[in-house]
This record gives C-alpha cells, structure tokens and sequence, in this order.
C-alpha cells in the first residue's frame, strides 16, 4: 500500500487498523504511506492519515493511495487498485484592523498622529490583502509609513494623501501604518476617521465584523492670546 501524499501537505502521522485475522503496521509513522499487509479473504486494512494543509497552498488538493498484490497472487481486477481523493483548496483567514491616535481629544491646527494594524490571524495565508483610509477633509500634509511583522510586508513609505495600500500577511503576520497629518486651524465639532481592510479574492473572511476600525477625537481649540498696550512715549505732561 502506497500513497505519496501531495507537496501542500506536511506533518502526516498515519495509523492502521485491520480486521480480524488480517494485519498491517498500526503505527503511528510519519510521512508517506508505504506499507505492505496481510489480507484474509473479506479481510480490510484501513488507514487513518492526517496532515496539515499548507497556509499557503491554492488551487487543488488531489492524492492517490495505491493496492499491488504480492508475488504469487493474481489480481483479476485492477481497475479498483488506485483511489483518488481530490479537493478545491478554500482559503480562509480572520484578518483585522485597529486604528487609534491614543486619545479622545484632538486640537485643531496642530499634528496627529494614527497607529493602524492590519493583523492574519489565519488559517490560510492572505496575500494582497487590501487596506484604504480616506482621510478626513480637515486633515491636512498626510503622510502614512508601514512596517511589517511576523512575516508582513507593506509598502514602507512615506505615501502622502490617503491610504489605499496592499500588504502581504502570512498567518501570524501583521502590518503596522502610521500616519501624521496635521489638523485644520478651523477644524470644528469632531474629527472622525475610519479604516478598512478587505480580504484579497479567493480568501474567505471568516470575522468580518473587524475588517473597519473608526477613530473619533472631540476636537478642542486652543489658542494663546496676548496682548500690549503702549502710547510710544515713555514721558507724560
């Protein structure tokens, strides 16, 4: 009994159970299948292989597992001595975004600066994972760097104006943007700002409700008043 399993597969432990009378290694033993067993008439050997699928694998998962008789003995039916299983690979990963600039207040006419982490938590891989930020119209010189972690790649930067980048995570990886801009000096009300991730096509999001993270400040004015008087002369009558 053969079977040499697919190279997106890795880790395989495979386990044997035969029915009474016939035999087969119970193992367990790792990678591939290549075992011979002792078959009573009516008798089965049945193996239980598990493995784990590559993060990054796509497309297709096909293995065969194949039966050749020893010597001696006649198979009268070898059609059936080969099986095949074959599976679409679905990637999936719960990808998530944070955004925050570490407080509640903000004051226009002076700079701010977002932290935004794009995280994989996995299974699979996500590659040109998409993330976009419209900045606020009362943001003003935006400029966003990136660094990687784990494993993610992003552009480094600086990109000026608004974030529309795609990042490469593998599972465990994450990007990490930060943007400074400065805040209109007539900036009023609240400055509100939100992030976006999207999944790259043919990956599943698994959590989507963390693919948006929004930041809002109150903004507060300031100012620094001040004031002299003089009438030029220093003498009086």
């Amino acid at each position: 009994i053969v079977d040499d399993f697919a190279a997106s597969l890795s880790g395989c432990s495979t386990t044997c159970v035969a029915s009474a009378g016939s035999s087969c290694a119970a193992g367990p033993a790792t990678g591939n299948i290549n075992d011979s067993a002792s078959l009573l008439v009516g008798g089965t050997a049945t193996y239980s292989a598990t493995c784990n699928i590559e993060a990054t694998a796509t497309g297709a998962l096909v293995n065969t597992a194949t039966a050749t008789v020893g010597g001696g003995v006649t198979d009268p039916v070898i059609a059936n001595n080969t099986a095949t299983d074959n599976d679409t690979l679905m990637p999936s990963a719960d990808i998530s975004i944070t955004k925050s600039d570490g407080s509640t207040i903000a004051t226009p006419g002076a700079p701010v600066t977002y932290t935004i982490v794009v995280a994989n938590a996995g299974p699979s891989a996500a590659p040109t994972v998409g993330v976009s930020d419209v900045f606020a119209a009362t943001l003003e010189s935006c400029a966003t760097t990136c660094v990687g972690a784990g494993g993610g790649s992003c552009t480094a930067g600086p990109v000026v104006g608004n974030l529309n980048e795609t990042a490469n995570l593998p599972v465990g990886g994450s990007v990490s943007y930060t943007l400074t801009a400065d805040i209109a000096p007539d900036a009023g009300g609240s400055l509100v700002n939100t992030a976006t991730v999207a999944a790259p096509a043919g990956v599943t999001e698994l959590a989507p409700g963390d693919n948006t993270a929004t930041d809002a400040d109150l903004l507060a004015p300031e100012a620094d008043l001040s004031i002299t008087k003089t009438d030029g002369l220093t003498n009086a009558r």
